[in-house]
């Protein structure tokens, strides 16, 4: 891990390996329930659950699905996932990370820092012939406390302040056709923010779904206009 900026943030295949029976670590598997049964890693929990709407890895709330679920209810669904104020969670999915990045995401920006991506997830598990099992598991209900991390967020009123600011950089992570508008996704207005740069979110990581080491990044978001010393504002 020494090749990352933020080793921290991450755990490899073998750490999770010689940690599947540790009661205090959840293992949770970011994809859809369908995805999970077939198979997943032994020990793993899936992130479903009757509150969360379709797809349910993005964790919206259900009366207003433009948003991520509120403290209470993002509190309920961890808590009755076995999630506690206590527990390490670590994050898999087979999507490159994009799944596990959210959760990860979701529990810093109500207060838990104690979560970790699978650098490289499942394919990285599957590929180094890894135990595997359909087994579906459930954990005793924990008591999962939300706290305000408003650094985690940016509200739209906030980035409107950042456009045209030379100290912030907007960048953009969809889809190239979402960036120039030929995918609108159903949404009523296409394109991109005025200002922003654009560099989508796959290049971060490499033919092995594993996170590219810190100065290949770096290289790659200066020459996206990524300025080292701004602040960046990512959507």
């Amino acid at each position: 891990m020494a090749e990352y900026a933020h080793p921290e943030l991450l755990v490899d295949t073998e750490w999770l390996a010689q940690h599947l029976d540790d009661p205090t670590v959840r293992v949770v598997d970011c994809d859809s329930p369908a995805v999970y049964s077939r198979a997943h890693i032994p020990g793993s929990l899936n992130l479903s659950h009757p509150l969360l709407p379709e797809p349910q890895h993005y964790l919206k709330d259900p009366d207003d699905p433009l948003h991520v679920l509120p403290p209470d209810k993002f509190a309920r669904v961890m808590g009755e996932l076995g999630i506690g104020d206590d527990t390490l969670v670590v994050a898999y999915d087979d999507y490159k990370g994009r799944y596990a990045t959210r959760l990860w995401w979701a529990l810093a920006l109500y207060g838990h820092a104690n979560v970790k991506v699978l650098n490289g997830g499942w394919s990285e598990w599957l590929a180094e012939g890894r135990p595997v099992t359909n087994a579906a598991v459930e954990y005793p209900q924990a008591t999962f406390t939300p706290a305000s991390a408003p650094e985690q967020l940016a509200t739209c009123d906030y980035l409107l302040g950042c456009v045209g600011n030379p100290d912030a950089v907007i960048l953009d992570v969809r889809s190239d056709e979402e960036w120039t508008g030929e995918d609108d996704r159903d949404n009523e207005r296409s394109g991109h923010i005025p200002g922003a740069v654009h560099l989508e979110w796959e290049h971060f990581v490499d033919e092995r779904h594993l996170f590219k080491p810190a100065d290949e990044l770096q290289a790659m978001l200066a020459a996206a206009g990524v300025k080292p010393e701004a602040e960046v504002i990512t959507h």
